[in-house]
């Protein structure tokens, strides 16, 4: 330092040094001369940020001569928030092959390989799919029940399961009586397609069971 007030003042390691911190070297500083390392050889790593409201921020090439954020952890917040701006990708697999991303606008789950698998490994733990309820707030479309026996898929009472793009065709039931409603366009056609099978109508027989009413011989 040539003991100006505008020179930077630079404590400089040549290529290949390594900075050391402990009796047996554990922590480590170097530049190889092509890379940047911070290696840690036992005990956890710590990185701490103690600033009030400040975040930690990690940032790296934009493939356009400069540098942007790639995700941040927010420190602003009264719970932990890993933040990922608009139009990151957080990618996983060797190629990439799962995607999770925001645009902005949207927010997708991208597979390009295989099967994907939605799994909850917890004992009679449900999938529990939720959506916005047209009041301001969420409700319950249908979950995956995982405490029966069976597979379940559950919808709630009033909930309507409609099939073609103008909702032609529904199920639903009100919590009182159960529904098959064609509300749209063409004939309604009930189908069984195995060989020397039947079509079948059962109902409550007064006696607590069931009984055959008719069918159709087929």
């Amino acid at each position: 330092h040539d003991g100006s007030a505008t020179t930077a003042l630079y404590t400089n390691w040549p290529d290949k040094s390594l900075i050391s911190m402990g009796t047996g070297h554990d922590l480590q500083f170097k530049h190889d001369g092509t890379n940047s390392h911070l290696y840690n050889a036992t005990g956890d790593l710590y990185i701490t940020n103690a600033a009030d409201d400040k975040d930690i921020i990690f940032q790296s090439d934009d493939a356009s001569g400069g540098v942007t954020t790639y995700f941040y952890l927010d420190g602003s917040l009264s719970t932990p928030y890993t933040r990922f701006p608009d139009s990151s990708i957080v990618a996983f697999g060797t190629d990439a092959d799962l995607a999770i991303n925001h645009n902005g606008t949207n927010s997708l789950i991208e597979n390009y390989t295989g099967d994907l698998y939605i799994k909850n490994l917890a004992d009679d733990g449900d999938i529990i799919f939720e959506n916005d309820n047209g009041s301001g707030g969420t409700t319950t479309y249908f979950r995956l029940d995982g405490g029966l026996s069976n597979p379940f898929t559950v919808f709630p009472d009033n909930s309507v399961a409609v099939f073609g793009s103008g909702f032609d065709l529904r199920l639903f039931h009100d919590s009182s009586h159960s529904y098959v409603s064609q509300e749209g366009t063409g004939n309604l056609y009930i189908r069984n397609l195995t060989d020397d099978a039947d079509i079948i109508f059962q109902c409550d027989n007064g006696a607590g069971g069931m009984a055959e009413y008719f069918k159709l011989f087929c």
